[in-house]
């Protein structure tokens, strides 16, 4: 079977349909489709772009005719042609300062060109504009744009060569012909998402590494947020200089006061906004005018009120975008950032961290105080602090980027209660992951009930199950506390990742020992037995009471010395990934001692080589003290109980396996068709006029078109029709009712088994036809279908089910009772990449049976991946479906393949927030299929 990377696999244009770009100098600029009342904004566009400009746009210096304005901006049909348009506000008025456009040609493809704003010539908005139309056009049924161009206008034809498209081209009387396929290659858009990092860091930069700060609002009362922001800023220690905006004040904090934001100088990096509400779209204008580059809006009172809120978020998201700022907030508390070079507290947090190299974004400004309070308590060390509040702009993806390529943080820890646009979530953390780890904490685990769904998929994708298959699939660490966060953060900032589960103890009580030891075994850990050789070094200074194989129990009276030595031994055996510490104090006399020939154990063992192994301490009853021990500059991180150093460790032992596997790879098949499928479906919602469930033969056809192996059989609307079909296919028989309008056929007792005779099968379509008639109206029975036994083989389940956030999500478990009774099911978002299809398959609890079990033959593993890749591609090229079952699919002996015994697909119109759809547009971008490439590109 041939198979070939997709274009899921690619990283794509970031929101395609969403408003937001950032260009290469950081500064923001809106993209939108033009319309007909843009017509007088466009002629001003073109009527203001240099003569040399025009000339290149148009071969001409002079301005282009009114016809061609008119069609730019005139009724826009994307499937024949489309203009997108970039603004800004220049000079206190908005103005275009981008266009982009395609028309068609011919069938597949349309020309392309492109005009930027002399001014904002250089930034990368034509990149922009050329990749944001490619996956439009693309999505529309276009394979290549066709352009022409001077062969003196290098910038255009470098945004050609820069957008990651294959390009042919020729040259003739001074211009050049470009051929631009639609089919992205792997670098090409690899250097995209990294052209967007760059950029999206350049636009964090002035409120995260700000040279000057102005606080408007600034209050000589000390009880309020304004006075509170500035005593904090220069409490910290900020190095540049603050402005407080006071217009009935002299000084502030002993700080001179502004009266008008009018009098701040030119080109201040970040202003954080403390005025009332009503006042913050007034004050926005101001600092446009004065230069400022990024917005903190502390001030509440917009989305988080309700809809006349988000009314006023969506104008002031607006503003801020069409001045080209970025903003944080609104309704946050502020940022912090803890480097000796800046020392930043934007906020009216009292507590200043201190430095580390964990970077934290809260969504939630109330809990950011106890955040930082804990990180304190924890002597976790912050590199940069942000409370997102409303996400308006600024989002926990940004700041992903941002410190990706930020020297001073290594572990990103995310308190997260919504997600806006989980595709790019994905790939990010996928990216970022595999250099440093991300640990989140996700608000809102369950929901008050689950809604009526006709399928087992739907029914049993619960709210938290799409967030839990996400952070599994980009390798996402998950914490259910956020005491558990930092319980695995200051492990992974201080300690090397395990390269193995075997975990050894160290302990001096044999109660927290069992403790640790049974905490290690629930988080997935081995607490292996120590060799012969390894329990005869302990031997030979412990007591005859001491235990010596795995924990190593000393016994109350252990010494310095005994700790010393045990640990040493005990870092650098071989049967151990990892070491735990457990010390109990007996007496106050000697804890200073202990903990000192502990230090000294730690030292010995990495300099006996053990230095990729990670330690972790536990003292118990010393106070709640979480001090790290501090070993030749090593911080080993302390615990109060055994049970938090052991879900840790478990924890990022997952997390380190992940990280060690290559990507997994997206696959894509040559003999699918999903146009096909797609027409069946369409078809099927316009007689229905609305969402529906396919019948049995609409239902082959969408499978059949993606090579999806159902089993033999035919419908049968006649007792005789059904013994003759019986006869054909050969006995035993199954006989199932199909009905749009009834779906679960077994309950109902439409449902009949091994029928051995033609009277058999004759009298079963008469009694499932009766039944039927009790559940509904006679013109809802489509016939029953005939179908031949398929004996021996495991049950399995495999399904779709659609979120209006995540896009489908992919089932996967045993069939029959499994499903129905254990919920023996897990979940993966698609597209899946085939390491994902694995995890699926190895992860439900009833693995041993598809193993094999007891003597029963075990299951085709390969040809349940084959389906599950197969299906992912169904769901993401066929939006139209909205749920789908396939159960039982009969997964036979190896080398004999799968067969679907029955199937159920609900199809509609998908009911998804508009950043959700921007981000299924952006990733339906083309397909790679090059002769040579190789079967599938990496998961980025």
């Amino acid at each position: 079977m041939n198979r070939h990377s997709i274009a899921s696999s690619l990283p794509s244009v970031d929101d395609v349909y969403g408003p937001r770009v950032v260009l290469r100098d950081g500064s923001v600029a809106t993209v939108r489709q033009a319309t007909a009342a843009d017509l007088d904004l466009m002629r001003r566009f073109f009527h203001e772009l240099s003569p040399e400009s025009r000339r290149k746009r148009f071969f001409v210096t002079g301005e282009p005719p009114t016809s061609l304005i008119e069609r730019l901006c005139g009724d826009l049909d994307p499937a024949r042609n489309m203009t997108l348009v970039a603004e800004r506000h220049v000079d206190g008025d908005v103005r275009l300062i981008g266009v982009g456009s395609y028309s068609a040609l011919s069938p597949g493809v349309a020309e392309a060109a492109f005009a930027v704003d002399d001014l904002f010539q250089g930034r990368g908005l034509g990149t922009l504009l050329l990749e944001r139309l490619a996956v439009i056009a693309a999505a529309n049924g276009f394979v290549r744009f066709q352009a022409t161009t001077l062969g003196d206008n290098g910038d255009m034809l470098e945004v050609f060569h820069a957008s990651g498209f294959e390009i042919r081209s020729k040259s003739a009387a001074g211009c050049v012909d470009v051929q631009l396929s639609l089919t992205p290659s792997f670098e090409g858009v690899a250097s995209s998402e990294e052209r967007c990092r760059i950029a999206t860091a350049a636009s964090l930069r002035p409120m995260l590494e700000p040279k000057s700060v102005a606080v408007i609002g600034a209050s000589r009362d000390a009880h309020s947020i304004g006075w509170r922001v500035c005593d904090r800023l220069i409490d910290a220690g900020f190095k540049g200089p603050i402005y407080p905006i006071n217009p009935h004040a002299v000084d502030i904090a002993g700080r001179k006061a502004l009266a008008s934001v009018r009098d701040l100088p030119p080109g201040v990096d970040l202003a954080v906004l403390t005025v009332p509400q009503p006042a913050v779209l007034n004050v926005v204008d101001e600092c446009a005018a004065a230069g400022v580059k990024s917005l903190v809006i502390i001030t509440a009172g917009f989305a988080e009120t309700g809809p006349e809120g988000r009314v006023r978020q969506q104008e002031l998201v607006e503003k801020v975008r069409g001045y080209g700022m970025r903003m944080i907030g609104p309704n946050c508390m502020g940022l912090l950032n803890t480097s000796p070079n800046v020392k930043l507290n934007a906020s009216f947090s009292p507590v200043f961290p201190p430095a580390g190299r964990i970077g934290f974004s809260s969504q939630s400004g109330a809990l950011g105080l106890t955040i930082l309070q804990l990180a304190v308590s924890r002597h976790a060390g912050l590199s940069t602090f942000v409370s997102v509040g409303n996400k308006a702009d600024v989002s926990s993806n940004d700041l992903l980027e941002y410190w990706e390529g930020d020297p001073s943080t290594g572990v990103i820890l995310l308190y997260v209660e919504s997600f806006g646009n989980p595709r790019r979530f994905s790939r990010l953390a996928r990216r970022i992951g595999r250099q440093k780890p991300i640990v989140a904490v996700k608000a809102g685990r369950t929901r008050a009930g689950v809604r009526a769904a006709g399928s087992h998929t739907a029914a049993l994708a619960a709210s938290d199950v799409a967030v839990d298959a996400l952070f599994r699939q980009c390798g996402v660490i998950r914490a259910d506390t956020i005491d558990d966060m930092f319980d695995i953060a200051t492990c992974l900032e201080a300690q090397p990742l395990p390269f193995g589960r075997r975990v050894a103890i160290v302990t001096n009580a044999g109660g927290p020992g069992i403790l640790a030891v049974d905490a290690c075994e629930a988080a997935g850990l081995t607490v292996a037995e120590f060799s012969a050789g390894t329990r005869a070094r302990l031997a030979a200074f412990l007591p005859s009471a001491a235990s010596v194989g795995n924990p190593v129990d000393m016994i109350a009276s252990a010494s310095g010395d005994d700790y010393r030595r045990a640990i040493e031994i005990a870092l650098t055996a071989d049967e151990a990934d990892a070491l735990i510490i457990i010390f109990t104090p007996v007496g106050a006399a000697r804890s200073a001692e202990i903990q000192a020939a502990i230090r000294e154990g730690i030292a010995l063992g990495r300099h006996a080589g053990a230095t990729r192994k990670p330690i972790l301490a536990c003292v118990m009853a010393d106070s709640g003290s979480r001090a790290p021990l501090v070993v030749d500059g090593e911080r080993v991180p302390m615990y109060s109980f055994p049970e938090n150093a052991a879900r840790a460790l478990g924890t990022i032992a997952t997390y380190a396996k992940w990280r060690a596997q290559p990507p997994g790879l997206y696959w894509g098949f040559d003999d699918v068709h999903a146009g096909i499928t797609r027409d069946a479906c369409r078809n099927a919602i316009a007689a229905a006029q609305g969402d529906c469930w396919l019948d049995t033969d609409e239902v082959r056809t969408v499978l059949s078109a993606f090579g999806l192996p159902l089993a033999a059989g035919a419908v049968a609307h006649t007792p005789d029709e059904a013994a003759a079909l019986a006869s054909v296919l050969g006995f035993p028989v199954a006989a199932k009712l199909t009905s749009r309008q009834i779906q679960h056929k077994t309950e109902i007792g439409a449902v009949r088994l091994n029928l051995g005779t033609e009277h058999a099968v004759r009298k079963a379509f008469s009694e499932i036809c009766a039944r039927a008639k009790q559940f509904g109206p006679a013109d809802g029975i489509d016939g029953v279908l005939i179908q031949p036994m398929i004996s021996g083989g495991v049950e399995t389940m495999i399904g779709v089910a659609d979120d209006p956030l995540f896009g489908p999500l992919i089932a996967f478990g045993l069939g029959g009772i499994h499903v129905e009774v254990l919920g023996d099911v897990r979940f993966r978002i698609a597209p899946l990449t085939d390491r994902d299809a694995d995890e699926l398959l190895h992860e439900i609890r009833g693995f041993p049976l598809l193993q094999g079990h007891r003597g029963h033959p075990a299951a085709d593993l390969d040809a349940l991946r084959d389906i599950l890749l197969r299906l992912s591609s169904l769901a993401e090229n066929v939006p139209e479906i909205l749920e789908l079952d396939l159960n039982p699919v009969i997964a036979l002996p190896p080398g004999n393949g799968c067969r679907i015994v029955d199937a159920r697909i609900r199809v509609g119109a998908r009911h998804r927030r508009p950043e959700a759809t921007a981000s299924k547009g952006q990733l339906s971008l083309g397909r790679v299929t090059r002769p040579g490439d190789r079967a599938g590109f990496p998961a980025v």
